[in-house]
């Protein structure tokens, strides 16, 4: 598994000013070693308004038994049904804290606020 994830530059906080980007920081020690407690990170709101998401890439997502929490996670897989609807099964970095699907199950791509471009600190 790639851990490694870009550092933002000029063009992700140019980005960030014209609203193209968001920022999340991350609670909990769930995604470390990639994301410590703390992180900042960009998301692109707009990434799957076209594509679906893939295996492998970092998302926020609304959680789907907590309405109030945002979680950040990895795609671990895609599942599309029979009727076209896709379900993602998200999973954390360090399996050892934190819930992910696991714990929860599928969460439905709709849920997910975007994709993690790049980390501030």
């Amino acid at each position: 598994m790639d851990t490694a994830l870009s550092a933002s530059g000029w063009r992700e906080l140019a980005l960030w000013l014209v609203r193209r980007r968001r920022l999340f920081r991350v609670s909990g020690e769930s995604m470390t070693p990639t994301l410590p407690a703390g992180a900042v990170v960009m998301i692109d709101p707009r990434a799957y308004r076209l594509r679906r998401p893939c295996e492998g890439e970092l998302v926020v997502a609304n959680h789907p038994r907590q309405v109030e929490l945002r979680i950040v996670k990895r795609v671990a897989a895609v599942i599309e049904s029979d009727r076209g609807d896709v379900r993602l099964l998200l999973s954390s970095d360090n399996a050892t804290a934190g819930a992910d699907s696991r714990a929860f199950g599928s969460v439905a791509a709709v849920q997910v606020l975007g994709k993690v471009t790049s980390r501030l600190r």
